[in-house]
């Protein structure tokens, strides 16, 4: 459901994401009339901490690759063990 709503927005398109194109942020209504260029300002230093979503981050890791891969690996030398015994 959509409410009428007199909220000033602000695009913020030059994000330095790669993830992110682009961005809109209402501006409560008590801070409405603060200078343009205060807002652009709030808006980059928001828009710059909020960085990579978690889940993006973790998988660059390296352990997270090997927590990953380390039990098909260990269920593989598993396998190779009593396959060896039993043969």
């Amino acid at each position: 459901m959509i409410k009428g709503i007199n909220h000033k927005i602000i695009e913020v398109t030059d994000t330095d994401s790669i993830y992110y194109e682009r961005a809109f942020l209402l501006v409560r209504p008590e801070y409405e009339e603060v200078e343009q260029a205060v807002l652009r300002n709030e808006a980059k230093k928001l828009i710059s901490s909020v960085g990579t979503p978690s889940s993006i981050k973790g998988k660059r890791t390296i352990g997270y690759w090997i927590l990953r891969i380390m039990p098909a690996v260990l269920s593989g030398i598993g396998i190779g063990v009593i396959l060896g015994l039993l043969l």
